[in-house]
């Protein structure tokens, strides 16, 4: 033990005494032996240059010196209970801003009641929520947590995959269902080479949607270009042609038709990501562990399953 420690230790061991009034009783209270108890209150009082005990024969009684300690002492431990309480987090509650980051999709068909529920949870925690299908730079503290597709953790993050992200390929009931056969599989791929295509701008290039559809050629296609994956829903939905959509934003909307749905070949995730610098925050990691637990519970919806 520390000197720190040990002065601390001989401290509780003058409160005890102060308070039983005898060595053996103040023994009985710390769950040490009597030699051990008179050994702590000569030891401080050798420390400190000072009487803090008469010895009599009712007892031990505080000299003026020992009353100025021992109230000290009972100040300190009744704050250290009260710590210890907090730090066991039964007055404790995180608190302070959280800024996270999202897709447009991610946050409107998925992530809002997730995030009511993480107030609810945690009132004294703010959220700020950046909507934006840009990649924002967790290194430049734009945001404190990250919730996204992506393939992999970037080097310089941490985090979690939470699930798979299926997405297909989805038109309109009135103007595809000729597309399908009885079964509802797509008659032939090649037709969809000969119909208007919908789909992300070149600001979305880092979407794997962008990058399937160059891919497979099928960009050249691509009569209608949006910025957000709302707006390209949008679009088919009013009949502007067909798109890449994830599964679980078009499977509330019964307006939308699965031409082919999941398609094989897109590989693509969602993580939730923080910097390192602040994985061990409290308000950050409480986030971070209740938004995995929450999402992880409905991993099926973004699997599309």
């Amino acid at each position: 033990m520390n000197e720190q420690g040990e002065y601390w230790r001989d401290l509780r061991t003058v409160l005890a005494v102060a308070q039983t009034g005898s060595l053996s009783a103040a023994a009985r209270q710390l769950g040490i032996s009597h030699a051990t108890v008179f050994r702590h209150v000569n030891q401080i009082e050798v420390k400190l240059e000072v009487k803090l005990f008469e010895r009599n024969r009712e007892g031990y009684s505080l000299t003026p010196a020992g009353e100025e300690i021992t109230e000290l002492a009972s100040k300190f431990d009744r704050d250290l209970v009260v710590l210890e309480r907090k730090l066991l987090g039964q007055e404790i509650q995180p608190r302070g801003l959280v800024r996270i980051t999202t897709t447009d999709t991610l946050l409107i068909n998925f992530l809002s009641p997730i995030f009511a529920d993480l107030q609810k949870c945690y009132p004294d925690i703010e959220l700020e929520i950046n909507c934006s299908n840009e990649l924002v730079n967790l290194n430049r503290r734009d945001a404190e947590i990250a919730i996204r597709p992506s393939k992999a953790s970037p080097d310089n993050m941490v985090g979690r995959k939470i699930s798979n992200l299926s997405v297909g390929i989805y038109g309109t009931v009135k103007d595809h269902s000729n597309l399908l056969d009885d079964a509802g599989k797509l008659r032939n791929f090649a037709l969809l080479k000969s119909l208007n295509w919908i789909g992300p701008d070149e600001s979305l290039a880092h979407l794997h949607i962008y990058k399937w559809l160059q891919r497979h050629e099928l960009y050249p296609r691509v009569r209608t270009r949006h910025n957000s994956l709302l707006a390209v829903a949008d679009a088919v939905r009013n009949g502007g042609g067909v798109a890449i959509l994830p599964c679980f934003m078009a499977a509330i909307d019964p307006t939308l038709l699965a031409l082919k749905r999941p398609l094989e070949d897109f590989d693509n995730e969602v993580w939730i990501l923080t910097h390192p610098d602040l994985r061990n925050v409290g308000r950050i990691r409480v986030c971070m562990d209740f938004l995995n637990k929450a999402i992880s519970e409905k991993r099926e919806v973004l699997e599309g399953s």
